[in-house]
């Protein structure tokens, strides 16, 4: 066989092992994205069309228009040099957020990128607060609030309360800096004749999967640090499969990842119980409880915990 004859095949053996080699590695490491909903034409985004999609089998049975599901209850604003948004009243929910200078596209006239959205509304995504106890009336998801301000800014922070009317007053001291990090005082104040016993506890909850891939480079899906450990672990097929998982640390934080945001809780050096878990409904839910407190006849109990509810920066792959 001549050298030309060996060259030859050479190449060819060559080409076959770059064509069929990257074909098995793009699909096993690099899951391609979505397909895209909009394109750029002439600097402006418009719409892509899309292959007919089957329905989700967790959606809720009736989504209706955001903008009308915001006017059902009522609101204090959210307004910081990054962020736009608003607290539900009605259950003490953060789940109306934008973060204003990041875009989805990048077109001239792209929408911000929404990250919370109400349940009921498109993409609902939202963080709550609330106490588990025994014979003392609990604040619920449909206790209306009072609020001791009108907005939230990095410059006014705002008390949500009630009081249950049998002597005690729940009390969730909001605050929120210039970036991305909201921080939360839940307190109980105990007016009443005896102790009584509440466990506080916070929860990031939304309607179904990340849209993003989970990929090989980069996680999405339920995240948390656990007794000062990362844990990359959990994926959503993984919670639909067990219900819910579940782990004690002290410290730590626990959320859900997207491509390139993230929510996370973090109650500070206590010791919490937290998981991850799915509901019959096909929503996921991340939270934490800390451990239960007395609070005495006369005198109130603080837990202190802070959310970031995205990351400063885009991550990049």
């Amino acid at each position: 066989m001549n050298n030309d004859n060996r060259n030859m095949i050479l190449a060819v053996v060559l080409s076959a092992i770059v064509l069929f080699g990257w074909t098995f590695v793009s699909d096993r490491y690099f899951t391609p994205a979505n397909p895209p909903v909009t394109r750029i034409e002439k600097g402006r985004e418009v719409a892509t069309p899309q292959p007919q999609a089957s329905p989700a089998s967790n959606a809720p049975a009736a989504i209706r228009d955001r903008a009308g599901v915001l006017r059902e209850s009522p609101r204090i604003a959210i307004r910081t040099p990054r962020l736009a948004g608003s607290i539900n009243l009605k259950g003490a929910r953060i789940d109306d957020l934008v973060l204003t200078r990041e875009r989805e596209t990048i077109a001239a006239n792209s929408p911000p990128v929404r990250l919370f959205s109400p349940a009921g509304a498109p993409g609902a995504y939202f963080a709550g607060f609330g106490w588990t106890g025994q014979n003392v009336a609990l604040p619920g998801p449909d206790t209306v609030w009072q609020a001791s301000g009108a907005a939230l800014t990095p410059a006014t922070p705002v008390t949500l309360s009630w009081n249950n009317g049998q002597g005690q007053i729940f009390e969730i001291l909001l605050s929120v800096d210039d970036g991305y990090l909201f921080s939360a005082e839940q307190r109980v104040v105990n007016r009443g004749a005896g102790a009584v016993a509440v466990r506080p506890f916070s929860l990031v909850s939304r309607v179904g999967p990340s849209h993003d891939p989970d990929t090989w480079p980069v996680h999405v899906g339920p995240m948390g640090v656990f007794n000062g450990a990362a844990d990359y672990s959990n994926n959503y097929s993984d919670v639909a499969a067990d219900g819910t998982r579940r782990f004690d640390s002290r410290g730590g934080w626990l959320g859900f990842t997207d491509k390139y945001w993230l929510t996370a809780l973090a109650p500070g050096n206590a010791l919490m119980s937290a998981d991850f878990r799915r509901s019959p409904s096909g929503a996921y839910q991340s939270e934490y409880a800390l451990a239960p407190v007395a609070v005495a006849p006369g005198r109130f109990r603080v837990c202190r915990w802070s959310s970031r509810p995205t990351t400063a920066s885009r991550r990049t792959t």
